[in-house]
């Protein structure tokens, strides 16, 4: 499960040309909620 989100999170920033809100939105997540993921899955 880890390992998919991980993959959804970097695939929509690379999408997004890193852009974080751009991604959030993508993943229609709240761009708080994508941050405290990414660092929880050692993203960020």
């Amino acid at each position: 499960m880890k390992q998919a989100q991980r993959q959804a999170i970097l695939e929509a920033l690379a999408a997004c040309d890193g852009r974080w809100a751009s991604a959030a939105r993508r993943l229609e997540l709240d761009p708080s909620n994508l941050h405290k993921l990414a660092r929880r899955l050692g993203l960020k």
